[in-house]
């Protein structure tokens, strides 16, 4: 079994290329490459630093759209009942 990081990593990734495609959602990596000096694997051990990434590249309004979205996914892949809370619980909590 993947563990937790790669996992949510992963369905991040989806979402991106889901919304992006598959060249925007690389032109995106390479960015965050650029300018976080990480690799594509290593992003899910940092999801709080991509997350504030995605956050300044798209805009708040926008990342929040594909983490709300990455979290029902996750909750998918997981096989557990996602449920919405609060507005004010963020991606990372």
């Amino acid at each position: 079994m993947e563990c937790f990081d790669e996992l949510l990593f992963g369905v991040m990734d989806n979402m991106i290329k889901l919304v992006f495609g598959k060249s925007a959602s690389e032109l995106i990596y390479r960015v965050a490459k650029g300018n976080l000096r990480l690799k594509r694997e290593e992003l899910g051990e940092k999801i709080e630093v991509f997350t504030a990434f995605l956050e300044k590249l798209l805009g708040s309004e926008k990342a929040h759209i594909i983490q709300a979205t990455s979290m029902k996914l996750l909750f998918c892949r997981l096989q557990r009942e996602y449920e919405e809370v609060e507005k004010y619980f963020s991606f990372l909590d």
